[in-house]
């Protein structure tokens, strides 16, 4: 049996995971957890990683957030071609839990897909791992990680990494949110009585029905609506529910 020192691959314990999760929360500035996750890609491997964090504004625009360590100029090439709408690793990210390895990839021959990552390789992206981190506040945060190195150990390497990638990853994005001052509270302050409200709403009840549930009164229960909409700065209950379900404020009840 090959043993990953025979791979050339760092040895990447529980220990080493602990000390990296360790630097990374202690980070006090951007600058400070780029570097020390830099540090920890170099350890596993890998030539160079890049972290965006989408955080949802509306429905229409997000706020990104990001730690940029990958090949000067990639970034900016992405963007400028708008390659996140034919991205296969971004589509991947928006419906998986789990971690991808770049390799795995099933691409249309000709698409445009195909192409992108062909380009992507042409600046040193040729092969890597890339995991998803779904936050219950609607944020989405992709943690990549790659190497410029012949198909078959980029593919074992890659291989390798994916468990510690997957344990590195939520601990990131912690910090890249706590930095950023993301687990404050955000919102307006909405009581209970307006988000059962809202959540009946979505759920496509009117208002004699949401009043017959709550046993309350149409007049009570628009009294509750009109002070939500006031509160959410929207300009109609079809907006309010929108906006209240991409601020996490009305969710469905777990059980």
């Amino acid at each position: 049996m090959e043993t990953v020192n025979e791979l050339d691959f760092p040895p990447a314990d529980l220990v080493a995971i602990l000390s990296a999760q360790r630097r990374f929360s202690e980070a006090l500035t951007t600058e400070d957890l780029t570097a020390a996750f830099r540090a920890e890609s170099r350890r596993l491997g890998f030539d160079s990683f890049i972290y965006a964090l989408r955080v949802p504004t509306n429905f229409t625009n997000a706020q990104v957030i990001m730690l940029d360590g990958y090949p000067q100029g990639w970034v900016e090439r992405y963007f400028e071609a708008a390659f996140y709408d034919s991205d296969p690793v971004m589509a991947w990210c928006l419906k998986n839990i789990v971690p991808l390895r770049w390799s795995d990839l099933v691409l249309e021959p000709g698409s445009r897909a195909q192409s992108m990552m062909a380009e992507a390789a042409s600046f040193g992206l040729r092969d890597g791992v890339t995991m998803p981190v779904h936050s219950p506040q609607g944020e989405l945060g992709i943690l990549s990680l790659s190497l410029d190195a012949p198909p078959e150990r980029a593919r074992e390497l890659a291989g390798r990494a994916m468990p510690y990638v997957q344990l590195l990853a939520n601990h990131l994005h912690a910090a890249v949110r706590n930095l950023n001052g993301l687990f404050q509270e955000g919102g307006p302050s909405l009581t209970v009585r307006e988000r059962e409200c809202l959540s009946y709403a979505a759920d496509g009840k009117t208002t004699n029905e949401i009043a017959q549930i709550l046993g309350l009164s149409e007049a009570t229960v628009n009294f509750h609506m009109n002070n939500a909409m006031r509160k959410l700065d929207v300009v109609s209950r079809q907006h309010g529910i929108g906006k209240a379900a991409l601020q996490r404020l009305i969710q469905p009840k777990p059980f």
